[in-house]
């Protein structure tokens, strides 16, 4: 019976130790967010990077991109906004140590509702389908809610009256100096004997 655990144990180990170099193959994929949040109605981009590392070209067929928070049935079928493919056949195959930048993703924040009910962010899977098989990428996209959007704006219009404020009293206590000051020099009344 300990046997038995220890070459399952082993095995296991084997597996793992085996995982990553399976899965990477020497292609990696990056992304990055041009912002660290967006409000409702508001446009983004998600940019990819891919790297091949190996010693054979790949080739990158299509980029599928999800955002599972996002997508929405409607009787005209999915809505552009939760998936969509990206068609990359015509790429030129990526050689190996390159590095390529893809198309920036463009993505518009719903703004009705679904954004606000995801609790802070949303996840985006990106899957490259390449020669070497499918690279998955995620990212989360960060929305403020309709309530602290509206708090945000309206906090700056209470900053920018605050700020008027302070600057006419400073004129003011200003003028109010100066005619406290000029009240105080006016020449002395001198009494001359009249002839």
């Amino acid at each position: 019976m300990k046997k038995l655990i220890i070459v399952i144990l082993a095995l296991m180990m084997f597996t793992i130790m085996l995982a990553p170099s399976v899965v990477a193959n020497g292609v990696y994929a990056y992304s990055k967010l041009d912002k660290v949040q967006y409000a409702p109605g508001e446009q983004g981009t998600i940019s990819i990077t891919l790297r091949n590392t190996g010693d054979e070209p790949i080739e990158l067929y299509n980029v599928t991109v999800i955002f599972t928070d996002w997508m929405l049935y409607t009787i005209d079928g999915w809505d552009e906004i939760g998936n969509w493919t990206i068609d990359y056949r015509d790429l030129e195959p990526i050689g190996s140590d390159k590095t390529i930048e893809l198309d920036d993703i463009q993505f518009t924040v719903p703004t009705d509702g679904r954004a606000a009910s995801t609790w802070g962010s949303t996840p985006v899977h990106m899957y490259l389908h390449t020669t070497k098989g499918i690279l998955h990428e995620q990212q989360y996209i960060n929305v403020i809610s309709p309530s602290t959007y509206n708090l945000q704006k309206a906090m700056d219009n209470v900053v920018l009256l605050l700020s008027v404020g302070a600057i006419l009293a400073i004129i003011s206590a200003i003028i109010i100096a100066a005619a406290v000051f000029l009240s105080g020099r006016r020449p002395g009344v001198t009494w001359q004997k009249e002839e």
